[in-house]
């Protein structure tokens, strides 16, 4: 059976070992250590379990240092990926930006000019080369006959560009009237850099029925 004195010294071992009690009962503890091997035992014991905690703690505290600094990598390796993705991206949206915005002169290899007649109405159509965007302004104006009255309406095309375009088919724009119009005969002037094309649809009016 534990002694009284026994009990209260176990009490107060673990005070002990920290050096947390007063000078009085550490040399108390001290003295019964000293005789009692049953509460000696109690103290290597805990003493022991102490100094593993102290020894792992640097071991915890570096593999915690291992860790955040596996996921500090990771983390730069993200941003980086991140960075690089955004890079690509930036870089594809400049090129095709750069590829559909400048705009060059056409010529009259770019565009082609013809007419045609569909149901009542007669068309000029112009027509694009594959993989190009048309801008051009416009202005129109009436065609008198020798009696001084309208007889059609002419189209004055001017400042010609074209954009690169992603589309592989060519583009169409087309012009029509009625056949049935007094004014149905149409002319268009293309004024390009260096040349000046010219189309009417007469032999389309001419050669519909009336």
């Amino acid at each position: 059976m534990m002694k009284k004195e026994c009990s209260v010294v176990r009490d107060v071992l673990p005070l002990y070992l920290e050096h947390m009690v007063s000078e009085g009962t550490t040399v108390f503890v001290k003295e019964h250590l000293e005789t009692c091997s049953d509460c000696a035992a109690e103290f290597e014991r805990l003493k022991s379990g102490r100094q593993i905690d102290t020894a792992e703690t640097p071991q915890r505290e570096h593999d915690a240092d291992v860790i955040a600094a596996v996921r500090k990598k990771i983390a730069k390796r993200i941003v980086k990926a991140v960075v690089a993705v955004c890079l690509v991206f930036v870089v594809l949206f400049s090129a095709v930006l750069l590829y559909t915005s400048i705009s060059y002169p056409v010529t009259k290899d770019d565009i082609s000019l013809s007419t045609k007649t569909d149901g009542e109405y007669t068309y000029i159509v112009l027509e694009t080369e594959a993989g190009k965007s048309l801008r051009f302004e416009s202005k129109t104006e009436d065609i008198l006959n020798e009696q001084n009255e309208v007889c059609g309406l002419r189209i004055t095309l001017y400042n010609l560009q074209y954009h690169n375009s992603f589309a592989q088919n060519s583009s169409s724009m087309s012009w029509g009237r009625p056949l049935k119009d007094e004014k149905q005969y149409m002319e268009m002037i293309v004024q390009l850099e260096e040349d000046t094309l010219k189309i009417s649809n007469a032999d389309s009016v001419l050669s519909s029925p009336s």
